[in-house]
């Protein structure tokens, strides 16, 4: 139910509030912690491509991530960037993603659903520096659906 909540939270940023800023074409690297929250904590590392093709007044965004116990997920969903204050951006994220177990957590099944929300710095040369949180979770469709939390730190480079 939590899940749900988080996800509904986010869409509803995404549509409710004008666009206050507009991210460039980027490449994104990140790394982290996934499923932080619990005692079977795993490094992830990730990338992600970027671009401001605006759909329903979103930017698109697709990746892909790796854990050290050879999960892999790729995902591809919208996002919107905010301004804070001068360079400070916050970004609420939604994507579809097909997850693959691998030796790792089982999620319900490979359809699985990934909120974020990113808070990150940018400078004028349009590279930015971000930490995210995100949750990735099967929204109830499987009986099996655990979910999992990440916290990430994010490096984007303008294209």
């Amino acid at each position: 139910m939590r899940a749900r909540g988080i996800t509904f939270l986010t869409l509803a940023l995404l549509w409710a509030v004008p666009l206050a800023a507009q991210e460039p074409q980027s490449l994104a690297f990140s790394g982290g912690v996934s499923n932080f929250n619990k005692s079977e904590k795993r490094v992830e590392l990730g990338f992600e491509y970027r671009h401001p093709i605006q759909v329903w007044g979103m930017a698109v965004a697709a990746g892909l991530t790796v854990n050290d116990d050879k999960s892999v997920w790729v995902f591809g969903g919208l996002r919107r960037d905010f301004s804070l204050s001068g360079s400070w951006i916050i970004t609420p994220a939604f994507a579809i993603t097909l997850y693959e177990q691998g030796d790792g957590k089982d999620l319900g099944g490979p359809l699985e659903f990934r909120s974020a929300l990113e808070i990150g710095y940018e400078w004028p040369s349009r590279r930015r520096l971000a930490f995210a949180i995100y949750h990735l979770s099967n929204a109830g469709i499987y009986d099996h659906n655990p979910g999992m939390n990440s916290l990430i730190l994010t490096y984007s480079l303008p294209l």
